[in-house]
This record gives C-alpha cells, structure tokens and sequence, in this order.
C-alpha cells in the first residue's frame, strides 16, 4: 500500500470512514488521495439537513489540508442522491488510477444501505478493479440489509485528533443531528479497545477486505 485513492459519495464520507487512517498513511510517506462523486447538495427539511455545494467544497478542501491529503478534481460531479453507475465517472476513476499507479482504493461498503454509497461502490470498485488491495468502509452507521463485518483495522490512536479536526471543518448539515461526528469517534474508541485490548485510550478504523494482494 503505498498509493491510495479514498473515494466517497459525499464530502465527509472519506473523513468519516477513514480521516484518521488516511492521516496516519501520510505520515508514514505514502501518497493519499481523496475523490467525491456527488455535489452533496441535501435539502431535507422534515430533518432539518441542508448541505449546500460551495460551502462543502470549501470545507473539504479545509479538512484535506488538516489530514495533510490530496483532493483529486477529476469527476464530473452527479446530483447528490441521484448517483448511478455510469460509465464517464468509472471511466474517470479508472484513468486516475492507471496514471498514478494506485495499488489501493478504499470505498463504500457494497451493502450500505444510502443509495449514493450503494452506487458510488460499485463505480468504485469496477474502476479499480485492478487494484491489488480494495478496502471497504461504512460512514454512516446504518443498520444494514448485510452486516458490516470488519476484519482490517488501522491503529489511529496517533492520528484521531486530526480526524476530530476534520471533521470540525464541516457544518451542522454534515454533522447529522449534532451527533454523528461525535458518535464516530466514539466508534473509533470501541474499535481501539478491540484492537489494543488495554486500559490506555485508543482508537481504530475498521474495514472490510474485498481484496488483498501480497507481491514477490
């Protein structure tokens, strides 16, 4: 694993699933990329979730910075909510990575239940399908029709102040209820006490493998 491509429906979903894992990958010298497929534009009212296209980008390219990771503009963006597969943006993706050599993405989980995750899976994993590791995580803690099973997880005890930092580049819209950043990092703290199995706070990030290869 040495280059590494996040890619998410929305703009917080990289940081969510992965901020501190893709923090901790930069300082270990390994060149870190991070890619958005929707405009995530959300107009729910009954909630209360507005989310508007300029304020998200500014407030990625923020949490970039703080994660110390590339955002890659190479996607012609879809309609937040209304992502399918589609050849242009997989075609995209592809091209990306066949020209900076990515040996790693990390995506969606395929049995999310959001339909931008659902979708932005499957464009991901075809693009990169060549790919020798692809690793999938999950942003929002859904109950899913198929468990979220990890069994790779990242040691990001070092790095999970500058997940936290990140994430607080983000607005109120992107932070579900005043309470999904938190209950992340919270996550974060299980999944440490899992890996570590000790008295000392720790924190981990957690995936699925849908592939791994070794090379001679």
């Amino acid at each position: 694993m040495q280059n590494i491509l996040v890619i998410g429906a929305h703009y917080d979903d990289a940081e969510l699933g992965a901020g501190g894992s893709m923090a901790k990958w930069i300082k270990e010298g390994k060149n870190v990329y991070k890619l958005t497929l929707t405009d995530n534009v959300t107009n729910f009212e009954k909630k209360g979730i507005k989310v508007q296209a300029e304020s998200s980008i500014k407030e990625s390219s923020k949490a970039c910075e703080v994660l110390g990771v590339s955002e890659v503009i190479i996607i012609d963006l879809v309609e937040c909510t209304n992502l399918i597969f589609n050849k242009k943006q997989m075609q995209q993706i592809e091209s990306f990575i066949i020209d900076y050599k990515i040996d790693t993405i990390v995506i969606h989980y395929t049995s999310d239940i959001q339909q931008d995750h659902i979708h932005a899976a499957t464009i991901s994993y075809v693009a990169g399908r060549y790919c020798d590791n692809i690793l999938m995580y999950q942003s929002n803690k859904y109950i899913l029709p198929e468990a979220f099973y990890p069994r790779y997880f990242v040691d990001v005890t070092k790095t999970i102040e500058l997940k936290k930092e990140a994430l607080a580049c983000y607005g109120e819209g992107h932070n579900r209820y005043n309470s999904l950043f938190d209950m992340t990092i919270a996550q974060n703290r299980v999944e440490g006490y899992k890996v570590n199995m000790n008295e000392k706070e720790s924190y981990a990030e957690s995936f699925m493998i849908m592939k791994m290869v070794e090379r001679s």
